[in-house]
């Protein structure tokens, strides 16, 4: 059994001594991981979260290792259910304080709050190592905030924390409804008056660093040619890539992800998801052909890539809906993209096709044709080259 005790304030927001009281004070991410936990709806009928998704904790962590500049000023929102945190307040003495200085006499402790705001000891006790749901914390708004930070390694980083105090789960749901619902995106021309006297050009490097989207230029192509993880790395047809790694066009990744986005629409406002989506895809296309990739040929072709992204994504669909995979899981799409791809051998690509290798519809619906017939040949226990439409058959 542990105890902390947190130093900071106490606020009663609202006039009314009816409404719930908030605790706001400041803490290091791994400390506050050990003590606040999440019940999350797919596990609990009281539940007030969502799954976690790897991918936007994994953003959090990126953005802070981007840059040394780079801080998340923003708090995240917990909540101490009735009877499980003690307020003890030392006002008197923190007054007492201020009248004996000075310097700083004078000075309103209360920051005009009266007597709505209280200085104060927040005490609770929490046994290690127990399951999230029965820490003495919940994590009302922030945990992806929270984990991406704890898992940054470079540091042990401060956060801000407020805290509902002796809150009902009425409370803590409302919260998260609001929370979620009042989120409204910064119009682009409001980024433009922002930025007006800076230096656009380092602050658009900066922002694509940290996964922001800025302009027309995009933080997920940005990452997909740039991520140390990304198999794309410095493959792109990029004026920041030396001439011979320009092997892919911009627009083939586009169009990829312009499918992903039509198979997948929640991935249309989460960066960081389809980032990692793709880059988990292509990675286990790249150790299945590791001859063929990053080399001038068809298979990294606009028109393959293209084709090929769609038959691995429309194997994920399925998989996805029969609940086979966590679209949302880096390692567990890896490893359902990797039992599709290993059935295809890289003959296929390697072998003379019967039409020139172009960028157009009909060549990529060939491409797709003659993968799904590898694959119903292989489950048929025929040989893999049965009646395909591109390999023209070595004598």
């Amino acid at each position: 059994m542990e105890t902390r005790n947190y130093f900071g304030w106490r606020l009663q927001q609202r006039a009314d001594n009816s409404t719930t009281s908030f605790f706001v004070f400041y803490a290091r991410a791994k400390d506050i991981r050990r003590w606040a936990g999440v019940r999350r709806v797919e596990d609990f009928q009281e539940g007030t979260q969502r799954i976690i998704k790897e991918s936007r904790v994994n953003a959090v962590t990126r953005f802070l290792d981007s840059d040394l500049r780079n801080t998340i000023p923003n708090n995240i929102l917990l909540a101490f259910e009735p009877n499980v945190a003690s307020f003890n307040s030392v006002d008197t003495l923190v007054s007492q304080c201020i009248a004996d200085n000075d310097f700083i006499s004078g000075t309103d402790f209360k920051n005009y709050c009266g007597r709505q705001l209280e200085w104060g000891i927040l005490t609770f006790n929490f046994t290690t190592d127990v399951e999230e749901h029965l820490r003495p914390a919940f994590i009302v708004d922030g945990q992806h905030r929270l984990y991406g930070i704890s898992n940054f390694q470079d540091e042990d980083i401060p956060l801000l924390v407020v805290c509902l105090l002796d809150a009902a789960l009425e409370e803590q749901a409302f919260q998260f409804i609001v929370i979620n619902n009042k989120a409204v995106k910064v119009p682009t021309d409001n980024v433009k008056a922002i930025i007006a006297n800076l230096d656009e050009q380092r602050l658009q490097e900066r922002l694509l660093k940290a996964g922001v989207k800025y302009g027309e230029v995009s933080p997920v192509l940005r990452d997909i040619d740039d991520l140390p993880n990304s198999p794309f790395q410095n493959l792109l047809q990029w004026p920041r890539n030396t001439e011979e790694n320009r092997l892919v066009p911009l627009t083939a990744v586009e169009q990829s992800l312009r499918y992903i986005r039509t198979i997948f629409p929640f991935f249309e406002d989460d960066d960081s998801s389809i980032t990692e989506f793709f880059c988990s895809v292509w990675q286990a296309v790249k150790d299945n052909y590791p001859n063929l990739w990053g080399q001038p040929n068809k298979f990294m072709t606009k028109v393959n890539i293209n084709a090929l992204n769609e038959f691995i994504v429309d194997r994920l669909q399925k998989a996805w809906e029969f609940g086979l995979v966590d679209i949302f899981s880096a390692e567990q799409v890896y490893t359902q993209v990797n039992s599709v791809i290993n059935q295809v051998p890289s003959a296929f690509w390697e072998q003379e096709w019967s039409v020139r290798v172009q960028d157009n519809a009909n060549i990529r619906k060939l491409i797709k044709d003659d993968l799904e017939k590898i694959v119903r040949n292989l489950r048929l226990r025929e040989h893999w080259d049965n009646k395909l439409q591109l390999p023209i058959e070595s004598e």
